[in-house]
């Protein structure tokens, strides 16, 4: 039941707009699908629609992303894509839910990598009138300054920060501080960090690539969450009832 939307109806929910939960790299239904269930049973949202997108980049929508408080899980067939082709089908998702169902504004969870190729997203189409205002973005254990954000290495890549960012910047990182001025200066950040070994890193990102977001835009828009602790793993941010809690917070505030 993870990769299906719910029937239920829930008559009283918090969510203002649709949320959508973005896996990272190499993730599936589980991935967002245990967070999902505990909004929907707190009542802040309803699982109302899964969008799948298939290899080639078809969307296929089960489900009524318009419905009130929905929940959207999207789920990469290709769980192995780059930042540029999640990039491109972030943003045909976005169209068609704009087109097919009327939506104007979104909120969105990301995890890891996804959240790196939802932040491409925004440098590339952020400001676009006909896609949907990207509201609110929730980020979880991203590698915004890794080399291959996503893939595991044996070494967790380690950069030091300045005042004015990093000071060895991956390509992406260049890139997105290239075009972050298409960013829509109306979205908001919630950055939310693992740390599980003194300031390092969560067990698979650095606490340092997770940072770097913050150099990419206006102090005024960005909200940073440093986790500490066993559930502050890059696996289980997803899973961490103290972050839900930081999550629900940010989402429903006005």
């Amino acid at each position: 039941m993870l990769a299906r939307p719910h029937k239920k109806d829930v008559k009283k929910v918090i969510f203002k707009e649709p949320v959508l939960f973005i896996h990272g790299y190499a993730g599936n239904r589980f991935s967002f699908g245990l967070m999902m269930r505990r909004f929907e049973e707190k009542g802040w949202g309803v699982k109302s629609a899964v969008v799948r997108v298939g290899v080639s980049g078809k969307i296929t929508i089960i489900g009524d992303p318009a419905a009130t408080g929905a929940m959207i899980q999207v789920l990469f067939d290709d769980n192995h894509a780059s930042v540029v082709k999640q990039t491109q089908w972030l943003k045909k998702i976005l169209q068609k839910l704009a087109q097919d169902f009327a939506i104007k504004k979104v909120d969105i969870i990301a995890h890891s990598m996804g959240a790196v190729s939802v932040l491409s997203y925004l440098t590339k189409y952020g400001n676009e009138k006909a896609m949907p205002l990207v509201a609110k973005l929730v980020t979880l254990g991203a590698p915004y300054n890794d080399t291959e954000p996503g893939k595991n290495s044996k070494v967790i890549e380690q950069s030091p920060l300045s005042s004015q960012g990093p000071l060895q910047p991956s390509a992406i990182y260049r890139k997105l501080k290239r075009w972050r001025h298409r960013i829509s200066t109306q979205t908001l950040f919630l950055n939310i960090i693992g740390d599980i070994d003194n300031g390092k890193s969560d067990g698979t990102v650095s606490v340092s690539s997770a940072r770097s977001l913050r150099y990419l835009l206006d102090k005024r828009v960005y909200s940073e969450l440093i986790i500490k602790g066993k559930r502050a793993t890059h696996r289980k941010l997803h899973e961490n009832h103290e972050i839900d809690m930081k999550i629900k917070k940010f989402l429903v505030a006005r």
